[in-house]
């Protein structure tokens, strides 16, 4: 009997949550970005229901709060499933969240004890996102992301960080690999500017400087943190030193671009070697991988999973060179997918050797929220409802040309990345399109704002140009075309595409870029996420209403129908320019009641910051090495966090040879 014999037809949760109370009240990240998957099992067959990004539903971007116990969880969750009419009773089992996980049998620490579950779970999210490839063809699979969680896999910490594998017609081999994620996130520390930020950043500049003659050592565990010391600093240092003003030599620095600041031209100055040794890193993930094991790259689809699968130069540099077959990824590649692949890691595991078949198909299970005349008929927006008419291509088109509009269209998208459910679109054929985009975003001016193009046409438009209905891939420009669509190409003449297919999910905006194609001869609109600066994407229509009279936007097109916005100056001044409530109020309890769990946890009153430090950088997951009860045990781990800290300032002090 196989096991999957085993395994009732039902409703399955697979949850990437943490429960900690301490972990709670203190504000420490054990896991960011949290997310539930809901499956629904009918013998082989797996379909995904719905999913959900709790930041959506708390408007905390990334979230990285911890649930305060069991009953909190419980509550937010049968919350978010009730939408469905569903609770946690109707679930045949729950995975992913020690605390709310119904049975111990869902992960991989049995079948692969010496490889991070976390990063297994970042690889089932790419490599099973469609099974038919899974059991019938090639997939070579790279999970590259930062430092793994240990809320399940408690020695994540002392074992490989991050996990490759072969699959050859449903025969998986798994093993370690390198991630070039730890180097963006210091930069990400260092400079205090976001991931995405610092590689838009890289390639907006014409500044550069010679790279620093150091080779990083191969590393899969937390011996990566040399890379900081012997190439990230001294590369930073020598960046700095270089782009002082009078001070610069011809041979090792390109000088200013007058464009942008000095600090931006520095830091894009850096962020081009970290690129380029990203790069090579890849590459020797892929070569070792392809020449251990003969397969041929043509015959054999790349998947890519975790953070650093974001990096869409990297990703269409691997395709152009080795020439895959095809890219396989889901929209969610970074955390916010880890649900996702820990569930079908749990159903491959628990069905095996019974093929299961799953098809993630598109990007579009988030929550759909309120229906458009409900949130009509409310007294929130009196007065600033103009005309709600039926969706017409033509009109859209007359008013894309005028200035951006807000496109609300069904489930909204997952992951993170605005592929046409919560957008914001825009006119491509001028740069104040851009600006006009870029200003309703609070950001920079040199931020790119992406080309979404009808699938058939990303040939004509893009060198190399095809299918990436996720946006992860980079094509450059075709040079005949760069003056027509000025407001999506970023400075190197590149651009992040996202093609749309004549389907469903995707059907009315495939019209709209069609009618525009017809009225102006470009098949390319301009799409940026709708959401305010340091905000989650927006997920229902009462925030996106909100949103444009906020930021003065007078159309949004909303499930089909055109609304019409108007007296945004009297709504400003009623309602405020805040962002709009969300659905759901994380906090389980009031401020003395937080003060009163905190002294009966903390009753040495330990202060935050050197609990949420031991938590974090010594002790992740929690505490489990004192009793911060007893007075003895506070004053140790104070004591412990003191030397540590020491110990830190003491390597940055002596410099990169230390």
């Amino acid at each position: 009997m196989w096991r999957g014999e085993s395994m009732q037809d039902g409703y399955y949760l697979s949850t990437y949550f943490h429960i900690g109370p301490l972990d709670y009240l203190t504000g420490t990240c054990i896991r960011h970005d949290p997310n539930m998957a809901l499956f629904r099992k009918e013998g082989r067959d797996i379909r995904l229901i719905r999913y959900w990004e709790l930041e959506r539903f708390t408007g905390r971007k990334q979230h990285r709060q911890s649930f305060y116990s069991r009953e909190h969880a419980e509550g937010v969750v049968n919350e978010l499933l009730g939408a469905l009419g569903l609770s946690l009773e109707d679930m045949t089992e729950v995975w992913g969240t020690p605390g709310l996980a119904t049975c111990p049998d869902y992960h991989s620490l049995d079948d692969y004890p010496d490889l991070s579950y976390h990063s297994i779970s970042h690889l089932f999210s790419a490599v099973m996102a469609d099974s038919g490839l899974f059991y019938e063809g090639n997939i070579l699979g790279l999970a590259v992301d930062g430092i793994p969680d240990d809320v399940v896999d408690r020695e994540a910490g002392s074992k490989p960080f991050f996990a490759g594998c072969l699959v050859r017609r449903g025969a998986l081999e798994l093993f370690p690999v390198q991630s070039p994620g730890p180097l963006w996130d210091w930069s990400s520390t260092y400079y205090n500017l976001r991931e995405g930020t610092l590689m838009a950043l890289a390639y907006a500049t014409e500044s550069a400087v010679n790279p620093v003659p150091l080779e990083l050592p191969p590393a899969f565990d937390r011996n990566f943190n040399i890379w900081e010391h012997d190439y990230l600093r001294p590369l930073i240092e020598a960046a700095d030193k270089l782009c002082e003003r009078g001070t610069q030599e011809a041979s090792a620095f390109t000088g200013y671009d007058p464009r942008f600041t000095e600090r931006e031209n520095q830091i894009s100055a850096v962020m081009k070697q970290v690129q380029a040794i990203s790069i090579a890193m890849m590459e020797r993930n892929v070569e070792t991988i392809l020449g251990s094991s003969g397969v041929n790259p043509e015959e054999t689809y790349l998947a890519l999973a975790g953070g650093y699968a974001l990096n869409c130069p990297t990703n269409s540099h691997l395709m152009r060179k080795y020439g895959f077959k095809g890219l396989v990824a889901p929209p969610c590649v970074n955390d916010s997918g880890l649900s996702l692949g820990m569930g079908l890691y749990a159903f491959y595991r628990k069905m095996s050797p019974a093929r299961i078949r799953f098809e993630l198909g598109h990007a579009y299970y988030g929550a759909e929220g309120a229906p458009l005349e409900e949130v009509l008929r409310s007294d929130t927006f009196a007065g600033c409802i103009g005309e709600v008419t039926p969706l017409e291509e033509s009109r859209a088109v007359q008013d894309l040309c005028r200035a951006p509009v807000i496109w609300f269209d069904g489930p909204a998208e997952i992951g993170p990345r605005a592929l046409g459910a919560r957008s914001l679109l825009g006119d491509p054929r001028t740069p104040a399109a851009k600006d006009a985009l870029n200003a309703v975003k609070q950001r920079e001016w040199w931020r790119p704002v992406a080309p979404v193009i009808l699938a058939g046409e990303a040939g004509e438009w893009f060198e190399d140009g095809g299918p990436s209905p996720y946006m992860l891939h980079t094509f450059r420009v075709k040079a005949e075309k760069r003056e027509l669509i000025p407001a999506v190409i970023h400075l190197d003449g590149t651009a992040r595409v996202q093609t749309v297919e004549d389907a469903p999910p995707t059907r009315n905006l495939y019209k709209l870029l069609r009618a525009f194609k017809e009225a102006t001869g470009v098949p390319v609109l301009g799409n940026t996420s709708l959401n305010g600066k340091g905000e989650p994407i927006i997920q229902d229509i009462g925030e996106a209403l909100h949103f444009a009279l906020v930021k003065g936007i007078e159309v949004a097109y909303i499930n089909g129908r055109r609304v019409g916005l108007v007296n945004h100056d009297s709504y400003r001044a009623r309602a405020g320019t805040a962002a709009f409530p969300r659905q759901i109020d994380f906090s389980p309890m009031n401020p003395d009641e937080e003060e009163a769990a905190m002294l009966r946890y903390n009753p040495h009153r330990i202060p935050g910051e050197i609990l949420k430090f031991y938590m974090e950088r010594i002790e992740r997951g929690g505490i489990s090495r004192y009793d911060i009860t007893d007075p003895q045990q506070a004053r140790r781990l104070i004591r412990e966090v003191q030397l540590h800290r020491a110990r830190r300032e003491e390597r940055s002090d002596r410099g990169p040879e230390a």
